[in-house]
């Protein structure tokens, strides 16, 4: 009998063993991640004010494939909070409807951001633990903001860009790993409100005349969108790790009046590899 059983168990280590080994090369990984979303704007098209705005929870959802010298990243933010003055915050205002009677009502801007990002690189180089991975691509991104009241108007900014991109790994253990990508538009399509603030057509929607009227192609001379990201993973299985990523975005553009934008992520991770 003895000989049966050590067959059976040399063959349940080797497939153990052979489990453990395919767990660090899935090449498909889901992420789910949850943080929160800051926004600073002075948009002069809309307001002389500088508006700041907040989101939580921001809501991820990620997918990536990844081979030897290539990787797929798929993106999909978003989520719901608020955008009001930086200097006035929330406004109250009462007017008189009567004798001796009056109407308040507060001034609280809804806001709504949205990204999906897809990008394509190639590694530079071989792999090797311990040092500096460097991976080249480039990146497609659509992402909007939308408030309902900014200078008591509706505020949209909308950009459709595309990007090269650079990005650093340093995996210093085995189970750690440091994420450095930067990347910087170069062609986009901007959307904002025009000059008039009101778009007029007779064949179009509002929402159409908006968007076909207000939106203008722009190269990196005109519309300057940058993007920095920094995050860290760490494998507590093959098949799962959690980590935390920061991301940070510029954003400017001079007409019909200057915009310029800063927005600040900061998310929980948590991934899937199979």
């Amino acid at each position: 009998m003895y000989p049966p059983i050590k067959l059976v168990v040399s063959i349940g280590l080797i497939l153990i063993v052979r489990m453990s080994a395919n767990g660090q090369t899935y090449q498909n990984t889901i992420g789910l991640s949850l943080g929160t979303f800051r926004l600073q704007s002075l948009d002069q098209q809309a307001s002389v004010l500088q508006y700041a705005g907040n989101v939580l929870p921001l809501v991820g959802l990620t997918y990536r494939h990844l081979s030897e010298n290539s990787r797929v990243n798929l993106r999909l933010t978003g989520g719901a909070g608020t955008i009001n003055p930086t200097r006035f915050g929330a406004r109250t205002y009462t007017t008189p409807i009567g004798k001796d009677k009056t109407y308040s009502y507060q001034i609280s801007s809804t806001m709504y951001v949205f990204d999906l990002e897809a990008d394509y690189l190639r590694r530079v180089g071989s792999a090797e633990l311990g040092k500096f991975n460097t991976w080249v691509g480039g990146s497609v991104r659509e992402s909007a903001w939308y408030a309902d009241e900014v200078g008591n108007f509706p505020w949209i900014v909308n950009t459709a860009t595309l990007a090269p991109v650079v990005q650093t790994d340093y995996a210093f253990q085995p189970n750690h790993n440091l994420t450095l990508r930067i990347d910087m538009a170069v062609l986009g399509l901007i959307s904002r409100a025009i000059w008039s603030n009101f778009p007029k057509s007779t064949k179009d929607t509002n929402v159409g005349a908006y968007f076909k009227q207000g939106t203008q192609l722009a190269t990196v001379a005109k519309l300057v969108q940058a993007n920095v990201q920094f995050g860290y993973s760490y494998r507590i299985s093959p098949r799962m790790s959690l980590g935390a990523t920061y991301r940070a975005r510029y954003l400017s553009y001079p007409g019909p009046r200057p915009v310029r934008a800063v927005s600040s992520s900061i998310s929980l991770d948590g991934e899937v590899h199979f």
